[in-house]
């Protein structure tokens, strides 16, 4: 599992000690040093907080998939959902769905990220 160096990356990407992090989290300096050494597992609440607190998914903790991959899975399903005729028709006709909705948001979010990126280089 690669949860305890894809933790470690992430906290020390934040500049954050163990016990920073630890302490933003609610958990012990310790607990977080076995948690990067592999010698124990966060429960799954632990594990959406640590997701939650980096902005990651849960597969990038635990698998290793880079923020790039899942952002474009997201979007290739976004735009999945926003090309489908049912779902403009839907729309059209005023039933605006959550999934919708979502889907929107996810195209949003990455051209806004693609936006900032461009203006950083």
């Amino acid at each position: 599992m690669k949860l305890g160096e894809n933790l470690k990356e992430l906290r020390e990407g934040k500049n954050l000690s163990q016990k920073a992090l630890g302490k933003k989290l609610g958990l012990a300096e310790s607990t977080i040093g076995m948690y990067e050494q592999g010698k124990r597992r966060p429960d799954y609440e632990t594990l959406i907080k640590i997701a939650d607190f980096f902005e990651v998914s849960i597969d990038y903790l635990i698998r290793g998939e880079s923020k790039e991959s899942q952002e474009k899975i997201f979007t290739e399903k976004a735009e999945k959902i926003l090309n489908d005729p049912k779902t403009f028709m839907a729309a059209r006709d005023g039933e605006v769905t959550d999934e919708i909705v979502q889907a929107a948001l996810e195209i949003i979010a990455e051209q806004l990220k693609e936006g900032r990126k461009k203006k950083s280089d």
